[in-house]
């Protein structure tokens, strides 16, 4: 019975779990995106990586610059991977124009809807197993006591005949 419950009910769950996050990214992006300013922008620098400098962003920077209403500026944005100086990059400025992260990318609704559905699914199974195991030890507990009630009222008439 716990089982047919587990196989019945945890895809749906590992699917309404997967499902709720995937489709609420889509809406954080849209409040990103509404935030941000996207801009072309040069590399003045190769992009490189922050992972080797200690106190440094992770992902990959460049100095750059870029034209917008306030005239010309320059700053450290985040960029693709391996791009070089001269390269062009979009950035993204928040409302004072500063440099801000990329709005989420599309990518991330797909692998964290994947992810939150095999977490769901691991604590399932473990749900599931867990369950499964307490109830088989609480029969095994009735089973072995109901045993012993029935050995107190049989042993005496068996006894006698054992010491033979």
């Amino acid at each position: 019975m716990l089982t047919a419950l587990a196989v019945l009910a945890l895809p749906l769950a590992v699917w309404g779990a997967g499902q709720a996050i995937y489709s609420h990214y889509p809406h954080v992006r849209q409040t990103q995106s509404a935030r941000l300013q996207p801009v072309v922008a040069h590399l003045l620098t190769d992009a490189r990586s922050g992972g080797d400098r200690p106190g440094a962003q992770s992902g990959f920077h460049a100095l750059v610059r870029w034209s917008d209403h306030n005239g010309v500026r320059t700053g450290v944005a985040p960029v693709r991977a391996w791009l070089h100086q001269g390269a062009t990059a979009t950035v993204w400025l928040d409302a004072h124009g500063t440099i801000a992260a990329p709005p989420e990318g599309r990518d991330l609704a797909a692998i964290a809807g994947v992810a939150v559905g095999c977490g769901t699914t691991l604590a399932g199974v473990a749900g599931a197993y867990t369950a499964r195991r307490a109830v088989g030890r609480y029969f095994e507990r009735r089973r072995k006591a109901q045993w012993t009630r029935e050995w107190e009222r049989v042993e005496p008439d068996w006894r006698p005949r054992c010491r033979n």
